[in-house]
């Protein structure tokens, strides 16, 4: 509700969603563009495809002929649909190695002939856009060389998508007719260079409140387990944020929030529902202040890759933790 519109304003026509659930809502929420599906649907829930206007991935032979089959039999408009291909991260798709191709070929054909379908589009993605570029342009050959031999057989010219944010800075080669920006729009850096992506804002702030400000004893023991101990007299916050929210255990006595530019470390095991930070000397923290986990405020700027790297994991992974407790508020 609120990111899709600015979307739309700035001239999106496309938007990604994972499931069939994420793209009714998009849908119910007004958004007005092409919704494309990446993930697997059940056939039997073609009427939900085609009342909300919705384009379905195929990425095997049988499901294709199940979508065929179910959507003729729902009646209506033909089913819009893109066919994926595995050019070589072995997920989903159609394989498109040199091996596998020429039945490959043989699906987008059968696709293209089905009444009841409506062949919009053929994509694939790419595995190591970020981190081996020879396999990267390997698995663009692949894509380019199936859809070359499709088009000899009479395959129609759809759009092609290969690019999501790390192929991005790689070139028009990659582009083809449409990319498929994700972490950057949240002003998160993707690709062989992250230099490319350096005039980025963050767009995601993550904050919370402080409930409570109390005195510890040296040798008090903190949160489950005990696993952090004062060392000497302290004065401890707790923040309404826990791994119910998206914070990670794995941030205990890792991570830090930040009030007013000064890092307050997290204390003690990550609870459900709230932390506890160390505010000793910072006599300015009161009940009801906000305190920035990572983004941007008017004293800091944390960038969410900087939490991640405390854990081991990649950036995406911290955006889609913070899960649908935290309210989303647009900013101006």
């Amino acid at each position: 509700e609120i990111v899709v519109p600015l979307l739309e304003e700035a001239g999106i026509r496309f938007l990604f969603v994972a499931t069939l659930d994420e793209a009714i809502s998009l849908r119910q929420a007004g958004a007005r563009s092409a919704i494309l599906i990446f993930g697997t649907t059940r056939s039997e829930h073609i009427p939900y495809l085609k009342r909300y206007r919705l384009t379905q991935s195929i990425v095997a032979e049988e499901e294709m002929e199940a979508f065929a089959r179910q959507s003729e039999k729902t009646g209506g408009p033909p089913l819009e649909v893109n066919i994926k291909l595995d050019t070589g991260m072995s997920r989903l798709g159609l394989k498109a190695d040199d091996r596998h191709r020429e039945r490959a070929v043989q699906v987008l054909l059968a696709a293209a002939r089905e009444p009841a379908l409506k062949v919009t589009g053929v994509y694939s993605h790419l595995a190591t856009a970020d981190c081996d570029l020879p396999y990267a342009e390997q698995q663009r050959a692949r894509f380019v060389k199936t859809l070359e031999e499709a088009e000899k057989h009479g395959f129609p010219h759809v759009i092609r998508h290969l690019a999501a944010s790390a192929a991005i800075p790689l070139g028009p080669a990659y582009h083809f007719d449409l990319v498929r920006p994700g972490i950057v729009l949240y002003g998160g850096r993707a690709g062989p260079s992250r230099q490319a992506w350096l005039g980025l804002e963050p767009v995601m702030t993550v904050k919370s409140v402080i409930e409570q400000v109390s005195s510890v004893d040296a040798g008090t023991r903190v949160s489950y387990g005990g696993i952090w101990t004062a060392p000497v007299d302290s004065v401890l916050a707790v923040v309404n944020m826990g791994y119910g929210d998206g914070l990670t255990r794995l941030l205990s006595n890792r991570a830090s929030f930040f009030h007013k530019g000064r890092e307050l470390p997290i204390r003690g095991r990550v609870c459900m529902d709230r932390c506890m930070v160390d505010v000793t000397g910072l006599d300015q923290v009161q009940v009801g202040d906000e305190v920035t986990l990572f983004g941007q405020d008017e004293w800091i700027r944390k960038d969410a890759s900087e939490i991640a790297d405390l854990y081991g994991t990649i950036d995406y992974e911290l955006f889609c933790g913070i899960n649908e407790r935290v309210p989303r508020l647009g900013v101006d």
